[in-house]
């Protein structure tokens, strides 16, 4: 019974999701040229408290590269994994913030990366702290060789949960600035010490995008 009442979860939040995704505005800014269709899949990496619209505009823009998502064992991650169901995504269960217990997850999504997957990761994910890098992410890079794209979202008007991620529900009618930031390429050899370079390096990217949110709201 739990596990239905779960699904319907999903399904209600992918009705909303379909429903607010069909009201926004949106303003993009492409600078690794995901809309080439010519282009295999990628490591996309979102905050948590962004990814919202994500399963939605996949399946908007780009149906044509299949997709899967890194979600918790929870019950949380399992309405993730339903709602990204609806949208054709597939879903691998893990945790990016501990790669030694979601070493099967991320051997999943290596494989899947190497057949043309997108692959999308919450990299401060499942639990947090809050926008910090966990390793998982850069692991399945040094894997894979699949560069990373950074993906930030700004919202007009949302709503913000009063939750350990902040979570953001952009409101119906807002207006949505996605920004696709330059590849992130990993290498395949890395001392630890280089490893936390690069971990460190993605997530200052990833903040630059927090930083730019709130030069906007100072303007």
């Amino acid at each position: 019974m739990a596990r239905i009442r779960i699904k319907n979860v999903g399904k209600i939040i992918a009705w909303l999701m379909r429903g607010i995704g069909a009201t926004l505005r949106w303003e993009v800014r492409d600078e690794a040229g995901v809309f080439d269709a010519a282009r295999k899949g990628w490591i996309w990496s979102f905050w948590h408290n962004r990814m919202f619209l994500i399963p939605w505009l996949h399946h908007e823009w780009f149906a044509n590269v299949p997709g899967t998502i890194l979600t918790s064992p929870s019950g949380d991650g399992q309405i993730i994994a339903d709602v990204c169901e609806s949208f054709g995504i597939e879903a691998e269960r893990g945790s990016s913030s501990k790669p030694e217990k979601g070493m099967s997850a991320l051997i999943a999504l290596a494989k899947k990366s190497n057949e043309g997957y997108e692959i999308g990761i919450t990299p401060d994910g499942p639990r947090g702290p809050l926008h910090r890098v966990q390793p998982g992410i850069i692991k399945l890079g040094q894997l894979t060789g699949t560069p990373i794209i950074p993906v930030h979202l700004y919202y007009s008007h949302a709503i913000k949960f009063k939750t350990w991620d902040e979570f953001l529900l952009p409101l119906p009618f807002a207006k949505v600035t996605i920004v696709f930031d330059k590849p992130h390429p990993i290498p395949r050899r890395m001392t630890e010490e280089e490893f936390e370079r690069q971990r460190l390096a993605l997530e200052d990217v990833m903040r630059f995008g927090t930083s730019l949110e709130n030069l906007q709201r100072a303007r």
